[in-house]
């Protein structure tokens, strides 16, 4: 049986991805460009999945994909915010305002759902390890 403590954490997690969809879906009427548009509602369809997931199940993989996703988002999302922060020239210009506001916290969302998708990575194959281990001594 999973403890109550388990389930609720997991499904809180499964909300912080669903809201990361909801940002993508704002960044979606704030584009211009179609491609963008399509790369977003892709990433938002992503984002519903595993939070659907996650809300199910919360199986490892689905903690696996969800902490890759969101550290690669990090790592795609941080260029343009200091671009903008730094007066990136071009770059700065083609972003308004607002959506420097919604990059910002969904980057922050993306920061914690990392965090605490590796850390139940983390003790989810500690404690796989430790039951292998156990298995073989027998």
């Amino acid at each position: 049986m999973i403890p109550q403590a388990a389930v609720v954490g997991r499904r809180a997690c499964a909300v912080l991805a669903a809201c990361s969809a909801v940002l993508h879906g704002i960044t979606i009427v704030q584009t211009e460009i179609p491609a963008a548009a399509v790369l977003m509602a892709g990433m938002g369809a992503a984002c519903l999945y595993c939070a659907r997931e996650l809300w199910m199940q919360g199986a490892l993989r689905t903690w696996v994909l969800v902490a890759v996703m969101n550290l690669a988002m990090i790592a795609v999302h941080t260029p343009f915010a200091s671009a903008h922060q730094h007066g990136g020239g071009a770059a700065v210009a083609a972003i308004p305002m607002h959506h420097s506001t919604v990059m910002t916290l969904a980057t922050a969302l993306a920061a914690v759902e990392a965090v605490i998708a590796t850390a139940v990575v983390y003790q989810r194959s500690r404690h796989n390890r430790v039951a292998v281990s156990q298995a073989a001594a027998i």
